[in-house]
């Protein structure tokens, strides 16, 4: 029976990595990419001292990275051993394999400079018209961080800890001072012991509560400091960071992010004016769910002359008879006053009061009438024994607006969550990507999340566009870099400031 052999270990082989790897392969996509951008202008330290070991190019630690990340693999010491046996990896970093130390450092010590790499693939698909620009999605995901439930401690958590060592020190005292006569000097000593260990718990969590005083925060986390126990979905909850992004509905791209520690209350002013920086107008809709409807929230949208559309929550309470809900009295802005369903009308004393809802205050008016006690509707209105009061924020106007533009768009806002969901199924179901690998601060995690997105928009390009009109496309981009990089190349020896004119100064100057 004959069987398909293999070569002979032994044979002696001319081997070429251009040979090795096809032409349409994407780590040349990769490759193209990165020689295409300046990273210069993108702050990585393109400097480094003569004296010692020479240093790794910034663009081949950045290309490992995007490969890495494009093919599920996120751990320094495992783009490590990759370098060493992944034959795509080898034509990519040209026979380098640097140590996961220099990987690791390398993400730790760039987070701003890898967000600019992923605005240049915004850019990318841009230029590739893959960006309506009319129509975005905004939400958050949560991705857990390096830092167990165990070592994140809350005021309650500090103070049970404080209170059961108390206790076993309690305990422990009360053991040595009724049985001192007959406990041994080995007992004694080992009983001594545990208290001691006791002791400099108490200690621990002392200061942790010192911390949480001075810093006035509500929680402190040991192993990820910057990182919080935040709610995932139901009652369920994790040490994680909650990741904000705008995502264009054309297809699917995600434009921008922010990492953050914070739920969602007050995270849509800021990410609608970051939006509108980055598409360069302000005549687009972005959908967001019913976590963002915060009032100060759709000032700052309305100020930044935005149309948002935000999911309108359930109604906290109700009336005693439903047809008595706040929804059912009208509101007339020219008198400043409210109808009830009973007819009666009711009325403000024109004073601001100022209601504190979490760390958030609010202010608002109240109305009112005298009507209410001598109303046959009383019972079905409210439970109030002083009479029915409704409170009418300064943000009201707003949050009507807003509700009547989801029931003139309903079919509108039903795409929300096919967009924004769409690069979260991905990176976490797919990728499995569910965890920040970084950890110590939330700018690490930032670099973290900075290329999973750049890697997602990467893949997207790439499944998108052609791959021929993709790769002429970055090789003129790369030329034309590559250009006026030589070109300049004279003026580092004489003034080395000059490594800070950005690429577009560079073309401005050929320009002229």
């Amino acid at each position: 029976m004959k069987f398909i052999t293999g070569k002979d270990r032994n044979q002696t082989e001319f081997f070429c990595l251009e040979q090795a790897i096809a032409q349409n392969n994407e780590v040349r996509l990769i490759d193209l990419f990165v020689a295409s951008i300046n990273l210069a202008d993108f702050g990585f330290d393109m400097q480094f001292i003569d004296n010692g070991r020479p240093a790794y190019r910034p663009s081949e630690l950045l290309r490992l990275f995007i490969y890495g990340y494009l093919n599920r693999i996120r751990s320094s010491r495992h783009l490590e051993k990759e370098c060493k046996r992944n034959i795509e990896l080898m034509w990519l970093m040209k026979g380098l394999a640097p140590d996961h130390n220099t990987i690791a450092n390398f993400r730790m010590n760039n987070p701003k400079a890898i967000r600019k790499v992923f605005h240049a693939t915004v850019a990318l698909a841009k230029n590739f018209n893959l960006i309506g620009g009319k129509l975005l999605a905004g939400d958050s995901t949560k991705l857990r961080a390096q830092n167990s439930k165990k070592n994140n401690f809350n005021p309650a958590k500090i103070e049970r800890h404080i209170a059961y060592i108390d206790e076993k020190l309690s305990e422990y005292s009360n053991i040595l001072a009724q049985q001192d006569q007959d406990l041994s000097q080995e007992n004694k000593s080992e009983i001594q012991t545990k208290a001691n260990k006791h002791k400099q718990q108490r200690n621990k969590y002392e200061a942790y509560k010192k911390q949480l005083d001075e810093t006035g925060e509500v929680q402190i986390s040991t192993s990820d400091p910057d990182s919080r126990q935040l709610i995932t979905r139901n009652n369920i909850t994790e040490v994680a960071y909650n990741v904000q992004t705008s995502v264009d509905a054309k297809h699917n791209i995600p434009i921008d992010f922010k990492v953050t520690n914070q739920n969602d209350s007050k995270a849509m002013g800021n990410m609608v004016r970051r939006a509108k920086t980055i598409i360069g107008s302000a005549d687009f809709i972005l959908l967001y769910d019913k976590g963002y409807h915060t009032g100060t929230e759709f000032q700052y949208a309305d100020k930044q002359e935005v149309q948002v559309m935000v999911a309108i929550p359930e109604v906290a309470s109700h009336a005693p008879d439903l047809a008595f809900d706040v929804a059912n009295f009208s509101y007339d802005q020219v008198l400043d006053q409210y109808l009830c369903p009973a007819g009666e009308t009711l009325t403000t004393n024109g004073r601001w009061y100022f209601k504190k809802h979490g760390k958030t205050i609010n202010r608002m008016k109240h109305y009112k009438t005298k009507v209410c006690q001598t109303c046959k509707l009383f019972e079905r209105c409210t439970k109030n024994k002083a009479g029915r009061l409704i409170e009418r924020t300064e943000h009201a106007e707003l949050i009507e607006a807003n509700k009547q533009r989801i029931a003139q768009n309903k079919e509108l806002y039903r795409r929300r969550q096919a967009i924004v969901e769409h690069p979260f199924g991905i990176i976490k179901r797919q990728w499995d990507f569910y965890y920040i690998m970084t950890k110590k601060s939330i700018r690490h995690a930032s670099a973290d999340v900075g290329l999973i997105f750049t890697a997602f928009n990467l893949r997207r390009i790439f499944n998108i566009i052609d791959q021929d009109r993709l790769k002429k496309y970055l090789e003129v981009l790369a030329y034309v870099f590559s250009f006026l990089n030589c070109l300049f190349k004279p003026l580092y020896a004489i003034d080395p400031s000059a490594l800070n004119i950005s690429s577009r100064e560079r073309l401005a100057f050929l320009c002229r």
